[in-house]
């Protein structure tokens, strides 16, 4: 009994268990500010010179970055865990939480999970009505359904939270001049 929890302890806490979880110089520099403001044990031993001080917003944000980080690793079954973990153990005005429901669903529509996906991008823009960038990748991801249609009524209702959203004007331009 003792030898197998000096193996487990060894295993965990051993460099190459750390590594996967650690975040790399290059994750970090695509992902939140924020995400630098994580206590060193997140990052490598070559990123931790790109921690700085900075606010964190809210509980868990950890788990967030390292939903962001397993996105960037296509990694999207754990980038749903992790976006899950902020979502139960969060309260609802964690400033993430609008956030986490729209990686979520990128997540989910990578994986396939077309029903989840829309309800998780539908779910940010709910909690944030005013969240141009939920709008803006609802409607991509209706045109990558080949729903037009959708993708356009999406980015006029975006329009009406956000009328003088640059971005908003230039996706409805976009999508409208596809054929």
């Amino acid at each position: 009994m003792k030898k197998m929890f000096i193996l487990i302890t060894v295993l965990l806490f051993s460099k190459s268990a750390f590594s996967e979880y650690a975040i790399s110089a290059t994750e970090i520099l695509q992902m939140p500010p924020f995400c630098r403001g994580l206590s060193e044990p997140n990052f490598t031993y070559a990123a931790r010179k790109l921690r700085k001080r900075v606010k964190v917003p809210g509980q868990h944000t950890q788990h967030f970055c390292h939903g962001m980080k397993s996105i960037i690793r296509r990694q999207y079954e754990t980038a749903v865990s992790e976006f899950e973990y902020v979502q139960h153990h969060s309260t609802k005005r964690h400033a993430l939480i609008p956030a986490t429901s729209l990686y979520k669903a990128e997540a989910l529509g990578k994986l396939g999970k077309v029903i989840p996906a829309l309800e998780e991008y539908n779910k940010a823009i709910q909690l944030k009505n005013k969240y141009p960038q939920a709008y803006s990748r609802l409607s991509s991801y209706y045109i990558k359904l080949k729903k037009k249609k959708k993708a356009i009524e999406t980015v006029k209702l975006g329009l009406k939270f956000l009328p003088n959203s640059k971005m908003l004007k230039k996706k409805l331009k976009r999508i409208q001049s596809k054929k």
